[in-house]
């Protein structure tokens, strides 16, 4: 599950999301945004914080240097999971799948007013664990979405979730990080590059995973 009540001030993507990262700046800047944005690739690869840096961003009433300032009221109170215009969807307890009764929160929340003027943000992590009534009932969300509201669904495998969603969002694919900007990021945690390397085999390759290891 994930943690939204004790992150850093500044959300920020990885270092290999730099294009991407970009891109969504000059999407934002332009007014370009798709309001239904699809982030997909491997599992274990930063696509959640991607996600999660979007989400700040959009809420954040001064952004600096195209990240969220971590100093308004309004990233205050992202960093502790409390904002009121912001929505993580994932599934509950011990369950593998997001239920209808939590999209038809969702629903209710994007007809609401934005709370501080600025943006209502939903993000949904997997997406593919949708089941299929809940599946159904985002098509109103994706069909009629409120002003000013971002839904970003990440996910694993595409072709999980069903077309009727994806045919209306924007694909987003993320680079993989290569072995060396893996490696890089992991020794800032590891210390050593023995022990990056180490793990980074034992995870597959796949940083994240090593980082958690």
């Amino acid at each position: 599950m994930t943690d939204l009540s004790n992150i850093a001030e500044v959300s920020a993507p990885m270092p290999w999301q730099a294009q991407a990262w970009s891109r969504l700046n000059q999407q934002l800047a332009q007014e370009q945004l798709a309001h239904a944005l699809l982030l997909t690739g491997p599992r274990y690869t930063g696509k959640t914080r991607l996600a999660l840096a979007l989400a700040r961003l959009l809420l954040c009433a001064t952004p600096v240097g195209g990240l969220n300032c971590g100093k308004c009221h309004s990233c205050e109170l992202s960093a502790s999971g409390s904002h009121g215009d912001f929505r993580w969807l994932e599934p509950e307890g011990t369950s593998r799948v997001i239920k209808i009764e939590q999209i038809r929160q969702v629903v209710e929340f994007t007809g609401r007013t934005a709370s501080f003027g600025l943006r209502k943000v939903i993000v949904m992590a997997p997406a593919e664990s949708m089941n299929l009534s809940a599946a159904n009932a985002l098509l109103k969300v994706l069909e009629e979405p409120g002003s000013n509201t971002y839904l970003i669904l990440v996910c694993h495998r595409p072709h999980g979730v069903p077309a009727t969603i994806r045919s209306r969002c924007q694909f987003l694919r993320p680079a993989i990080p290569s072995t060396g900007q893996s490696l890089g990021w992991l020794d800032r945690i590891c210390g050593t590059r023995a022990e990056s390397e180490r793990l980074l085999e034992l995870a597959g390759e796949l940083p994240l995973l090593a980082a958690q290891l």
